[in-house]
């Protein structure tokens, strides 16, 4: 019988809750799903949609980082209520978490530094990159090379899309047409300048996605706005969920399972959503 297949080292609990995955995936898949370690730096607006998603998937090591408390903007797009203002994202997402599995080994941090960052990546398997913060980005990207550990990262913007950081692809700051290859993080942290014209390299990416001022400008100037840092993002809860939903996808179908190549930076593959076509995308620099 189909149900005399079930691994002895899967409660009854877990069998229950996720045993509805199987067909799409198999026994021996859904017992990785389980059983890989995952990082995931940053639970806003993408991350914290992307881990209930990893969670209600059978995932049961995880790790969360963020420092921020939810404050009413994240109302529109983030996995909070009225009740969770002014709380820690990790505290309010742990307990979610564990109202789904129980069982889940759950680490969460509420920070990432040069300090920690060998706790915090400490037998991960494969990291989630999805923070609006470049210098905490920039480390996150030269430890997982260093330790060879895949990196996937996204944006809440109207393209669905992914881009994978690995051993074999284009290294992180040059994707973003970064000069900070030669630069320790102490340098670029002593000028708040510096770091402003780092956050605007970073948005500059934006410009690369077709027609994305008609999509993001809707009301005239918010894109200016957005690029000079008046305003911190612009973001729409559909967009963000779909996102979300796709960088799940591809942590367990490219990143666990390895069902489909995983697309490697410089290259982007996208889909315009409100055009409903594909992209095919090469972020380089001269």
């Amino acid at each position: 019988m189909f149900t005399d297949k079930i691994p002895k080292n899967w409660s009854k609990s877990y069998w229950d809750a996720f045993k509805r995955n199987i067909g799409l995936v198999s026994l021996l898949d859904q017992e990785k799903i389980r059983m890989t370690s995952i990082a995931i730096f940053g639970i806003g607006g993408l991350g914290s949609p992307l881990v209930e998603q990893l969670a209600r998937s059978g995932c049961e090591k995880l790790l969360i980082c963020d420092n921020d408390k939810f404050v009413s903007s994240n109302l529109n797009r983030q996995t909070c209520f009225l009740s969770d203002i002014g709380k820690f994202k990790v505290d309010v997402l742990e307990m979610q978490l564990k109202n789904i599995n129980p069982n889940m080994e759950l680490r969460k941090f509420y920070e990432v530094n040069s300090s920690n960052i060998n706790e915090l990546l400490n037998k991960i398997s494969l990291v989630v990159l999805a923070l609006d913060d470049p210098i905490s980005s920039i480390l996150i990207a030269r430890e997982c090379k260093k330790r060879k550990i895949p990196l996937i990262e996204s944006w809440a913007i109207p393209f669905i899309y992914s881009c994978w950081f690995t051993d074999g692809s284009m290294n992180y700051e040059t994707f973003y047409g970064l000069n900070t290859d030669e630069l320790t993080l102490e340098e670029m942290e002593r000028s708040q300048e510096f770091i402003t014209n780092l956050k605007s390299n970073f948005y500059q990416r934006l410009t690369k996605f077709p027609n994305i001022k008609e999509k993001f400008d809707r009301e005239p100037g918010a894109l200016e706005a957005l690029m000079s840092g008046q305003i911190s993002s612009i973001s729409f809860a559909p967009i963000v969920r779909l996102n979300a939903s796709f960088l799940a996808f591809e942590v367990i179908f490219s990143g666990i399972l390895n069902y489909k190549p995983k697309i490697l930076a410089p290259k982007l593959v996208a889909f315009d959503i409100f055009e409903m076509k594909k992209l095919n995308l090469n972020f380089t620099y001269s």
